[in-house]
């Protein structure tokens, strides 16, 4: 799946939080951190992995992707599903 297809997909995925929250689409650049920023707790953040894996049909390692620091970015997810 190419980045621009993933980067829809997640925006997708966070669409309904995006717009509660007032965060734009082009605020959210490639270091901005979907937990941190409180977009996503750590179980949705979760289940869009999930859904992900899903949409992918990839599955990736969470627990080792989540020792880098950085798999909570938008930038992190994108190097988890390409």
């Amino acid at each position: 799946m190419k980045r621009e297809e993933l980067h829809a997909l997640i925006i997708s995925q966070l669409a309904d939080r995006l717009v509660r929250l007032g965060v734009e689409e082009h605020e959210l650049g490639n270091g901005f951190d979907l937990v941190r920023s409180g977009l996503l707790d750590s179980l949705g953040y979760i289940d869009l992995v999930a859904s992900l894996e899903q949409a992918t049909g990839k599955q990736v390692d969470l627990e080792q992707a989540l020792e880098t620091g950085e798999a909570t970015t938008l930038n992190g997810l994108y190097q988890l599903f390409q």
